[in-house]
Parts: C-alpha cells; structure tokens; sequence
C-alpha cells in the first residue's frame, strides 16, 4: 500500500517537497525569477533572495532561446490572390500547401520583464532556467 504524500504550501514548495520525497539525492529549489536583461546577455533576479545571475551561471532551456527549428506545414485551407503578367487582380481557390524543410525561427521569451521558473542546485550552485512562469 502507497503512504499518501502531505504536501504543505503553495504549488511550487509542494514541488519542491515532492521531488525531495520521491529520492532526488541532491537539495533542489524551485524559485521564480525576473528576466532583466534579455538575449545575448541574459540577467536574470531571483524574486525570493534578490540574487542577481547572468548568463555564465546558468543552463537555460533552449525552447526560451531564439532558435530555429526546421518543420513540416501542411495547410488545408488557403485562399488568395495574385497578379500575374498584368491580368489584373483575380483569385485563386487553393486545396492544400505544403511546405517541407520549412526554416522557422522561433523568437526569443527572455525578455525583460518575462517571470521564469529556475531550478537550483544548491550543492552544486547550477542554476537552470527551466521555463516562462504564468498566471491565469
């Protein structure tokens, strides 16, 4: 039989308490921070102590950079319309578009301002930007 888990506090300290719990060997923080400088020289403050970090002391999550990624876009509904060789304006009715090998560069989160989620590793002092923190 499981032993129910008794979690305390808000999401983020029951986190924390659950992967303590489950046997993660090493003291792990879950803090929430303020991006103060973006992309290339990411800085960001740790709300809970006012500790400021800049990108040499931390391992960011690559989805919160800017990258590219290449992609696959199948659309089943397009329409629009053209101008070729001076006909004048016409339309034409589309089935599908496909593009293949598709480049999409995917824009940057780390903006000033941006709440992100950090996990800390005390023993270790490795500090990973782990995601965009958000409220509904």
């Amino acid at each position: 039989m499981q032993r129910r888990i008794g979690l305390e506090g808000n999401t983020y300290s029951k986190f924390t308490q659950l992967i303590r719990e489950v046997g993660y060997s090493k003291p792990v923080n879950i803090e929430i921070a303020t991006v103060i400088d973006g992309e290339p020289n990411v800085r960001i403050k740790l709300d809970h102590d006012g500790l400021e970090l800049e990108k040499e002391e931390l391992i960011i999550a690559k989805h919160l950079t800017q990258h590219e990624r290449n992609s696959q876009i199948e659309c089943a509904t397009i329409d629009g319309s053209t101008k070729p060789g001076g006909t004048g304006p016409h339309t034409h009715g589309y089935e599908t578009i496909t593009m293949r090998d598709a480049k999409i560069t995917v824009d940057s989160l780390l903006v000033p301002g941006t709440r992100v989620l950090v996990a800390c590793l005390e023993e270790d002092m490795v500090y990973v930007v782990l995601d965009e923190a958000v409220w509904f």
